[in-house]
């Protein structure tokens, strides 16, 4: 068992969050460095009683449709519109004002360091052919996530992220985490899909960790490995909500500790060492008021 150590994070004019244990880096490399708080996730009770695992209802399927119109010699035919199905009326997201085909901040990753790059003996963060491929290099409990240097800051928010992880088994998983903020941008509600077909939800905050739901089977995760899903997150006041490929993985969990920040991304390797994780078209709405 690990336990929590203060650790140094090393970043390059970015910001990244860090809960991994790692020794002091030379001194000549501390002159660009950023202090970070390791955290490492409790270790699991011999007996819990888990949540029931959500039941896919529904799907919101984007659709391309096109008005065939004449058009004068010589004009451009206008571009296709999408149209999305409307939210059932027992999706969290009904009535909050989101206009799905729209988001209000969109990374699609074609331009690298819109999003930290920290590179190190036990983590690589690394924009690649269009996307950022984040590769945890210890099969531990500790994860290191990159945090976006955009604009992309919210409180009430509903925000997605296309995840594909590559060779993977069991608990090794892709993670999302949203409100990431504290001095060393290690705090944050952080969303795993695991390569096993789980969720769970955990509370980041400042070298201390609170499993908010432990991990729970959803059919509506697809496995590993090279399995492709998109994650969600929903913070909503003091209620956030999980989503894969658009259905609810739950009821939301209740938690009023962090109201605001920006957002990250990581691979967690808990049984394959170098497990690695593509993420691609970030997208966020925030909330209507």
């Amino acid at each position: 068992m690990k336990h929590r150590l203060p650790a140094l994070l090393l970043l390059a004019a970015i910001s990244a969050a860090c809960n991994r244990q790692a020794s002091a880096p030379p001194a000549a490399l501390l002159q660009t460095g950023v202090a970070a708080t390791l955290t490492a996730g409790p270790p699991l009770p011999a007996t819990r009683t888990s949540p029931p695992s959500a039941t896919p209802s529904f799907t919101l399927t984007p659709t391309l449709t096109r008005t065939a119109t004449a058009q004068p010699s010589g004009t451009v035919d206008p571009s296709p519109t999408i149209t999305l199905a409307p939210l059932p009326t027992d999706d969290p997201r009904f009535g909050l004002g989101l206009n799905l085909a729209a988001p209000s901040y969109r990374d699609d990753f074609s331009q690298p360091l819109t999003w930290g790059e920290p590179v190190d003996e036990n983590v690589t963060n690394v924009w690649q052919d269009g996307h950022l491929k984040t590769s945890d290099l210890l099969a531990d409990p500790f994860i290191w996530w990159s945090t976006t240097i955009s604009d992309a800051n919210a409180g009430d928010f509903f925000a997605e992220v296309a995840a594909e992880i590559e060779a993977c088994a069991g608990k090794d998983a892709a993670g999302f985490s949203g409100r990431v903020g504290g001095a060393s941008l290690d705090s944050g509600y952080a969303l795993e899909v695991s390569c096993d077909g789980h969720y769970r939800l955990r509370r980041f905050s400042e070298g201390t960790v609170q499993v908010l739901r432990d991990w729970s089977p959803s059919e509506a995760i697809a496995r590993g490995p090279n399995a492709s899903n998109r994650l969600g997150l929903l913070a909503d006041g003091d209620q956030v909500t999980a989503f894969a490929n658009g259905i609810v993985l739950g009821p939301p969990v209740q938690d009023s500790s962090l109201g605001f920040g920006t957002f990250g991304l990581y691979a967690s390797a808990r049984e394959t060492p170098g497990v690695a994780v593509n993420f691609d078209d970030f997208a966020l709405w925030h909330l209507s008021p």
